[in-house]
């Protein structure tokens, strides 16, 4: 029964999608987004609602405000808002009802908003809609909801359009519609995931403040314990549908109940100190197969090279080029400026910055898919651009691989998991066709895959499982050194911690050397040896990882890491 403080409540919610016949001709069983799901949130209250992918939490959002899958089926429960139940409701008073008592903000800015309006027709149409403003009145209305929502220069944002300004900004105008017409609830699905660390936070102490300043309740959708941990003052976890345990914030995170609140918040990259594994669900081990190591430990190893590092970078530069159009000339971006560092074998270096800080750039120039401006590359002893010889030039580069950012461009959807694997190696002659399959299977089991997998298309598999399809992939060409390129962004936390772990294995196993891009601090804190810390191209400090973590010299360095979300109730 509702009180007088409560906003909403959902009482035992199930909602299923029916799924098709099996192929022996039983009836399949429906697959259930939300078992029984039970939610209060009071007026002006910001509630966590947390788990993995596949969890239910963006099931609940849409739920809310009527917006499920045609195919969707609400099985049993009620939705009430003020002792108004929306499930009941008809289409018309549910459009009534989104964005003028209930507003939505969106995972990804960038697509949120229309990319042909700009951010004042896209601003003042939402005013106009949801409220009885019109012409000048609205549009003044428009400038002073970007400064409620810390946008600058408001008024000249209006002519903007969204691709113009940063994800940041975007997702602050986002903010703006969102509380265009005053609503009494605002359900935030993962309103930070795309954004920089230092953005994120300016955000969420922007939605803070207008939850407070407007006595706005607000639901935040997130895998991410430390944003909840800031943010919220209860807390609701989700599995597979199910719940899993509620409290308030800090009692859940600093005595979670139950096992799978107590591994989520293990398995959450911590800043504060280095580990040397993550805990995880189950007890979890790289499965190490002995033909794939026979296969990845059968290499030469060149002795003359060997005291020397890995990689060498001298004072690297690039600058691009923007042709010129009928309105503006040329003009040109260094992207990168005057940065040295080297790897040693079997070392972990990690690169940190926000977006635009030239950090996949060094990546792309060491790997020769940029040219370099100015600068050297010197790999194993022999400086790439000096290289005439084009099988030696191919081998070094061939023992140069890169695991990519986001698993799910990063394979041929035309190609199965086993031809993911292998097909470079075939090109490239290291191996015959008819050992394809069976080095593909090894590999695939060396990354804590199903053999039989290899058959898969990639489609048939989770993210965390295609990025140790590419994990796998890389590792063929028998590497010496990996550039990881974000490669756990796209991750939930759980899935994160496994494929680290699987990541100090092999490393431990095959002596590799890696560097590791990432602008995720904790990642970096529990993964590196050594941390540059980069930003607007250029390295603004390098050192031991204790040092940068415990010691940060550089004010944008201290910046960073006071802006990481953290658990701060976990001892």
């Amino acid at each position: 029964m509702m009180n007088s403080s409560t906003l909403l409540e959902i009482n035992n919610l199930s909602v299923s999608y029916p799924l098709a016949k099996q192929e022996d001709g039983d009836d399949a069983v429906d697959f259930f987004a939300l078992k029984n799901i039970s939610i209060t949130v009071n007026a002006g209250q910001i509630v966590g609602v947390v788990g993995e992918s596949g969890a239910g939490k963006s099931t609940i959002g849409k739920a809310i405000l009527g917006l499920l899958d045609p195919r969707a089926v609400v099985n049993s429960g009620q939705i009430l808002m003020q002792n108004k139940d929306l499930l009941a409701s008809t289409e018309s008073a549910l459009e009534t009802l989104r964005g003028r008592q209930i507003g939505y903000i969106y995972q990804n800015p960038m697509t949120a908003l229309n990319p042909v309006l700009t951010i004042g027709e896209q601003v003042i149409e939402a005013i106009e809609a949801n409220t009885d403003m019109a012409g000048a009145k609205a549009k003044a209305y428009a400038i002073k909801l970007l400064q409620q929502a810390d946008v600058s220069m408001a008024e000249d944002r209006l002519s903007k359009y969204p691709h113009q300004l940063s994800g940041g900004l975007c997702q602050r105008i986002v903010f703006a519609i969102a509380i265009a017409a005053k609503p009494q609830l605002i359900i935030a699905d993962e309103p930070t995931t795309a954004l920089d660390v230092t953005v994120q936070k300016s955000v969420l102490e922007t939605l803070l403040k207008l939850s407070r300043r407007n006595n706005v309740a607000v639901i935040l959708i997130t895998h991410d314990m430390g944003v909840v941990a800031e943010m919220c003052e209860y807390l609701y976890v989700l599995r597979h549908g199910q719940h899993v345990e509620q409290a308030p914030t800090a009692t859940l995170i600093n005595h979670p109940k139950h096992a799978y609140s107590q591994a989520l918040m293990a398995s959450v990259p911590r800043i504060e100190k280095r580990i040397e594994r993550f805990v995880l669900p189950q007890a979890e081990q790289a499965t190490i197969a002995n033909a794939a190591l026979e296969y990845l430990l059968d290499k030469q190893v060149d002795t003359d090279v060997a005291e020397v590092p890995v990689l060498e970078v001298k004072r690297l530069a690039k600058i691009f080029t923007t042709p010129a159009s009928l309105f503006k000339p040329k003009q040109d971006f260094c992207a990168v400026k005057d940065v040295s560092f080297q790897v040693h074998k079997g070392e972990t270096v990690g690169i940190v910055g926000e977006s635009g800080s030239g950090k996949s750039t060094i990546g792309r120039l060491i790997l020769g898919l940029h040219e370099i401006t100015e600068g050297q590359v010197i790999y194993r002893g022999q400086n790439l651009a000096t290289l005439t010889d084009p099988k030696d030039r191919r081998d070094l580069c061939l023992s140069m691989q890169c695991i990519f950012q986001d698993p799910y461009s990063s394979l041929n959807p035309r190609m199965t998991a086993g031809e993911n694997i292998t097909y470079g190696l075939k090109v490239h002659g290291l191996i015959g066709a008819h050992q394809a399959k069976r080095l593909a299977q090894d590999l695939m089991q060396l990354v804590g895959l199903q053999p039989l997998d290899s058959d898969k298309m990639p489609n048939a598999f989770s993210g965390g499982e295609r990025q140790r399809i590419g994990i796998a992939r890389a590792l063929g060409y028998k590497p010496d050194f990996i550039f990881c390129d974000e490669p756990t962004s796209a991750l939930d936390v759980s899935v994160q911690a496994e494929l680290l772990n699987l990541l100090k294995d092999l490393q431990q196993q095959l002596d590799l050397t890696l560097l590791f891009v990432s602008h995720d601090l904790a990642v970096i804190r529990q993964m590196c040896d050594r941390v540059i810390v980069m930003k607007d191209g250029e390295a603004l400090e390098q050192g031991d990882n204790d040092a940068i973590f415990e010691q940060p010299q550089h004010p944008y360095t201290k910046q960073l890491l006071s802006s990481m979300p953290r658990l701060t109730q976990l001892q």
